[in-house]
């Protein structure tokens, strides 16, 4: 499997492959079908529709026809350089957490999202620090994971899942022996009604100069 934290610029691939990995020993290198690689899927999923009509079940990848139609669903990323320091900041609650502090301290709102915290596949997963931007994503989708084996593109999988942050308000009352909590988000209702009134909420802030104290050093050159 290959896992990669979502912060950093390790976790983008230029072009989507199904299997770009190579299972070598001292004597060869083979391409394997065994081993399993993990892509982020879009998310925009508009508030009307189920997943289960959103997303395809799984796909092949031979054709050319296969491939444009599995891009559609891929995520798509830009590695950009900044001078600035990025944070990402969690309510632990349904609304956005009050910034007023951190603005009056030098901080900018760059955009606003949703708490995630850890994606398992087949056999592996990976996650991200709170503080980091990848904790912060902009859209919320149940399906946060496409699982490619072989030569086929699976997105509605029992094995993939995801961990999300929700308000601590729906708590305050929870007993662990009621039972589990459980919220429909495949329908497309039920699911924007957990995302706008259960689902923790982020900013990601970015540093900036105008507060920023900068102290100059100046001096003579002296020769020797």
């Amino acid at each position: 499997a290959v896992v990669s934290t979502q912060s950093g610029h390790y976790g983008r691939g230029r072009e989507f492959y199904m299997n770009p990995l190579q299972l070598c020993d001292t004597a060869s290198c083979i391409q394997s079908k065994n081993e399993y690689t993990f892509w982020m899927p879009t998310a925009d999923i508009p508030d009307d529709v189920d997943v289960e009509n959103w997303y395809p079940q799984s796909r092949t990848f031979f054709t050319e026809e296969d491939k444009e139609y599995t891009k559609q669903y891929i995520s798509r990323c830009v590695v950009c350089v900044s001078d600035y320091k990025l944070m990402a900041v969690h309510s632990f609650r349904a609304q956005k957490p009050n910034l007023n502090k951190l603005i009056s301290a030098g901080w900018e709102e760059l955009y606003s999202g949703y708490s995630y915290i850890y994606q398992s596949g087949a056999r592996d997963g990976s996650g991200t620090q709170l503080g980091a931007h990848g904790s912060c994503l902009t859209y919320f989708s149940p399906v946060s994971i496409v699982q490619t084996n072989g030569q086929e593109v699976r997105w509605i999988s029992n094995s993939p899942k995801s961990l999300w942050i929700i308000g601590y308000e729906g708590l305050r009352n929870y007993d662990l022996d009621d039972g589990e909590m459980t919220y429909n988000v495949s329908e497309g209702p039920r699911r924007a009604n957990f995302r706008d009134s259960t689902l923790g909420r982020c900013v990601v802030m970015k540093r900036t100069s105008t507060k920023r104290k900068v102290v100059y050093f100046s001096g003579h050159s002296r020769r020797t």
